[in-house]
């Protein structure tokens, strides 16, 4: 009866979890940004089948592929498309509570399996650890994988935790079946998010050694046969993806987010349009462009992107294509201030994440110990070594919070599951009570923001969570100034071209020129530009709709500008209705 009762609670609070998560869908803040932008883009291409649209060596398809069903069953709007994402991220995080369970699960039977006289010393019960990861896998969705962001990391999340699920299966049955949706998941790991691959090929080929190592026996000899399994598997899965991103790269490649990104945290290589910097966008990395954007004019710099204009902003839908053949190169330097700044952000992130190294400091305090843990341990720590790996691959290139949460719970969790309660004493009953204390707080803290993200829209009169005030005045702003599907936008200045162009989106237009600045105050410097009939008139014999920049608080608007609704926008009209994309084309 009590097994039932405990049962009975882990559901309750499932779906307690999965109503905090509604709510989080529906009063979620806007936290868009050209990474979301790009995903939005390949998933219309999902839905128009343009597969060479879709094939992109920086963004992975399969989280476009989510966006593109949500839009497919809610059939939206643009002005309503980023309700339905929300949605779409509300169903990854049910997928995660899943997943999440099925992992806390899998290491507590896997524990067992391997205990000796000491089977039943665990700390934490099977059901306190569920209780314990759901907790710490709620805290990290309230911060660092809020619904709000339409981003990859959570569906990435989602797939590890099944991973490591079935690893801890396979360790205790080797089962082939296990092998073979190991490297099924993997595999859509990959698809996700190209940083996948190294932690693949590190947990197969870890294993595949581990296995050809061992005594000729039968279980390590079904160890080989079904790591080698997973791996037909995992290359079944993401192979055809790999050839398609190499036929267009021109190059054998799984990915080029990972040497581009070295090249832009790492050698200093300017991120965008780096070789219109001669002598010092490329840093220390090499540079041979094969795709070069176009010199419109020179004072001021405008470019043009029109010849690669795919999704609604070409410089960041493709940076494989604009930066294709920046070759990164080891640089000291540069690699000990990486390192450094890396450091800071990972101590920020666990003084963020308190929680579970406390629940650990806490039980040892109390008398808990890793002692005599040997057989456990020694099953357990692959989990372990596999998400520390996961920190090691971030460490030396760029660590950001919604980056770790995979590697803390896989180090986490297992370090939590093989704690040791003392001989004598009440520490059983104490952490049982303390799982369940975490994961209350855990859900009343939920609770707590949903109501302040309630009264908050109420006060502001946000028409809901998924609303900017800057966004979609503007796009509004563009429609009355007749922007319509498929025209040509110009931006000046990086405020108005980078950080988030969504309200294009929302147009339907594409930003396919920009006028770079200097000084980072758009306003004075088109004040002061002399030629600005003639970037008018070079604007305008590209197609250009409308010229929009972010003056913020500018005292005076400069002559010809129109405030784009509310927002710090402001848009110059170029040309007339002939500036279609289409009557271009």
């Amino acid at each position: 009866m009590r097994r039932v009762l405990d049962r009975r609670v882990v559901l309750l609070y499932v779906v307690l979890m999965l109503l905090a998560g509604c709510g989080y869908a529906k009063y979620d803040s806007y936290q868009l940004d050209g990474d979301a932008l790009s995903f939005m883009d390949i998933s219309d291409a999902l839905l128009r089948h343009d597969w060479p649209e879709v094939v992109n060596a920086y963004w992975n398809p399969l989280y476009p592929a989510a966006l593109a069903v949500g839009q497919s069953v809610a059939r939206p709007s643009r002005w309503n498309e980023l309700q339905v994402f929300y949605w779409v991220n509300c169903g990854i995080f049910a997928g995660c509570i899943g997943a999440c369970l099925f992992f806390a699960q899998s290491l507590t039977r896997l524990r067992a399996s391997v205990a000796g006289e000491n089977a039943n010393r665990p700390a934490f019960s099977p059901r306190a650890m569920q209780f314990v990861s759901l907790a710490l896998l709620f805290f990290s969705f309230q911060r660092e994988l809020s619904l709000g962001k339409v981003r990859s990391d959570a569906l990435l999340l989602l797939w590890f935790l099944l991973a490591a699920g079935m690893f801890c299966q396979l360790q205790r049955t080797r089962h082939l079946a296990w092998f073979a949706l190991l490297g099924f998941v993997l595999g859509l790991a990959y698809l996700t998010k190209s940083f996948a691959f190294l932690p693949t090929a590190s947990l197969l080929g870890g294993t595949l050694v581990y296995g050809a190592t061992r005594q000729n026996s039968a279980a390590q000899r079904r160890t080989v046969l079904g790591t080698l399994l997973a791996g037909a598997v995992f290359l079944a899965v993401a192979g055809p993806y790999v050839a398609a991103i190499s036929r267009k790269q021109g190059r054998l490649t799984t990915g080029d987010s990972g040497p581009l990104n070295y090249a832009f945290d790492v050698d200093g290589t300017q991120r965008f349009h780096a070789f219109n910097y001669p002598g010092q966008g490329a840093g220390r990395a090499t540079v041979d462009f094969k795709h070069h954007e176009r010199l419109l004019l020179a004072s001021p710099p405008v470019y043009s992107y029109a010849q690669h204009a795919w999704g609604t902003a070409p410089l960041w839908f493709d940076p494989a294509y604009w930066d294709d053949r920046v070759h990164p190169h080891f640089y000291l330097q540069g690699q000990v201030d990486r390192l450094g700044r890396s450091a800071v952000q990972l101590l920020r992130f666990l003084v963020g994440h308190p929680e579970g190294p406390l629940v650990v400091l806490v039980l040892l305090a109390a008398g808990c110990t890793y002692q005599r843990a040997w057989r456990e341990t020694k099953v357990l720590l692959p989990m372990l070594l596999w998400g520390g790996l996961m920190f090691a691959i971030y460490m030396p290139v760029d660590l950001q919070d919604r980056y770790l949460t995979a590697a803390f719970l896989l180090v986490m969790l297992p370090a939590i599951a093989l704690l040791r309660r003392p001989l004598e004493g009440g520490v059983s009953r104490a952490t049982s009570a303390m799982a369940l204390l975490l994961a209350l707080l855990a859900l009343a803290d939920g609770a707590r923001d949903l109501g302040e993200r309630r009264r908050t829209l109420r006060v502001t009169g946000y028409p809901r969570g998924a609303y900017s005030k800057e966004t979609y005045p503007a796009a509004e702003g563009l429609q009355t100034m007749g922007v319509r599907p498929g025209d040509r936008l110009a931006c000046l200045g990086d405020q108005a071209c980078y950080p988030d162009p969504y309200w294009a989106r929302l147009t339907g237009a594409q930003l396919t020129v920009q006028v770079d600045t200097v000084n980072g105050d758009p306003a004075a410097e088109w004040q002061a530009y002399a030629n600005k009939t003639e970037i008018q008139e070079v604007l305008r014999k590209q197609h250009i709709k409308v010229l929009v920049a972010r003056f913020g608080q500018a005292p005076r608007q400069p002559e010809g500008w129109v405030q784009l609704g509310s927002s710090d926008l402001y848009g110059l009209p170029i040309a007339g209705p002939a500036g279609s994309l289409q009557g271009a084309l």
